[in-house]
């Protein structure tokens, strides 16, 4: 059991949710070693002791759930090989870098269809109410189809109204388009949009953090808006009423730094009070016109240049960059370079002080070869390589 394939089996047990997980890897310093000190309690026990370790209330079942994981770590990648699909997490090369700086990325995404749409730099949210009126769709449509054009993907939710319109658009124009779900891949909600998700599924792709066999409910659906705008260059509301989901998403985009543009609407109607709401209160841009959307997105212009140190960075071995740092530095490195790590986790393994083992990460963040996820370190760049 590697640490990726302990990684994936302890996030996928139901009860082990971001914080759960980032306790267990706190404590253990990698999910392998978490589920390696679960299997060693008693089964009676193991209630409590997860408790213990994570400071929280015994929830029964949940010790036999991760005992259960930790004998077949295998189970949840079997079954995604078994529909077709795939999964990234953290410390994979390929997860999607701007998931990696939002607050709680994404423990594992698992996908349908083509990954490589998840790389595109390009990838801009349309969002909106799940009842639009005829404007509303007609707007949605024509927003996706000037995106297209500008050689950008659009991502959005797969809900009814707004969203389904969107991914409706550019699938009709041929493009690739990316859904996150608010449920398990293997049965995405609703199930009013399964058809269009299979033919999302043929062109671009469809994601979602929760492991397959989790139903929607009303929590999956807000807490997937964070993944949606976290993908995200940018965000546009097309219609928003002073409740609609997509304000959730709106707010998350504020707060990761993405570009937020807004529909401009009819004053006194409620189905675009969100809409005002947001050109009063926030720092969004008004959506004027399509050419101006693409003017406002930066889409007219070519995609910038990898700096040059990234590019060296590409091509070196981790043996090639551990040679280039100074002591104190490599001896970091080498540690990060195993696996995850959290803070006190580098100290142990390194038998440096909390100062230095920060000093030198701030260093090899700066170098791009390590990288925060969640209240772990991760190894990035060449020494995430597997050729050593």
């Amino acid at each position: 059991m590697n640490e990726r394939t302990a990684w994936v089996a302890l996030a996928s047990v139901e009860g082990v949710g971001d914080a759960t997980f980032a306790r267990l890897l706190e404590r253990h310093g990698s999910a392998r070693a978490a589920l390696e000190a679960v299997s060693a309690c008693r089964p009676a026990a193991a209630d409590r002791a997860i408790a213990e370790m994570t400071g929280t209330r015994p929830r029964p079942g949940l010790g036999r759930r991760v005992r259960g994981a930790a004998d077949d770590p295998g189970r949840v990648p079997r079954l995604m090989a078994a529909l077709g699909g795939w999964l990234l997490t953290p410390l994979d090369p390929d997860y999607p870098e701007r998931l990696h700086r939002i607050e709680e990325p994404p423990l594992v995404l698992y996908g349908l269809g083509d990954r490589t749409t998840l790389r595109s730099q390009r990838l801009v949210a349309v969002v909106g109410t799940r009842r639009p009126t005829a404007v509303g769709r007609d707007l949605t449509t024509r927003v996706a189809d000037r995106l297209v054009e500008a050689g950008a993907t659009v991502v959005s939710g797969l809900a009814v109204g707004i969203d389904g319109a969107a991914h409706r658009a550019a699938v009709e124009a041929q493009a690739p388009t990316i859904a996150v779900a608010g449920s398990g891949i293997d049965r995405p909600a609703p199930a009013a949009n399964r058809g269009l998700a299979r033919r999302i599924v043929g062109r671009g792709a469809i994601v979602s953090e929760l492991a397959p066999g989790v139903q929607a409910s009303r929590g999956t659906f807000p807490r997937r808006n964070r993944i949606i705008s976290g993908l995200a260059c940018a965000t546009i509301i097309i219609e928003a009423p002073a409740r609609s989901g997509a304000l959730i998403t709106a707010r998350h985009a504020l707060e990761q730094g993405r570009r937020l543009l807004v529909a401009t609407g009819r004053p006194l109607d409620p189905r675009v009070a969100g809409n005002l709401q947001l050109l009063r209160e926030s720092p969004a841009l008004p959506l004027t016109g399509l050419d101006e959307l693409v003017t406002d997105l930066g889409l007219d212009r070519s995609a910038r240049r990898l700096p040059a140190q990234q590019g060296r960075a590409a091509l070196l071995t981790r043996a090639g960059a551990l040679a280039l740092l100074e002591p104190t530095q490599r001896t970091v490195a080498t540690a990060l370079a195993d696996g995850p790590h959290s803070i006190d986790a580098l100290c142990r393994a390194t038998a440096l002080e909390p100062g230095v083992v920060a000093a030198a990460l701030t260093m090899l963040q700066l170098r791009g070869w390590a990288r925060t996820s969640g209240a772990v370190q991760l190894p990035a760049g060449p020494l995430a390589r597997m050729d050593k």
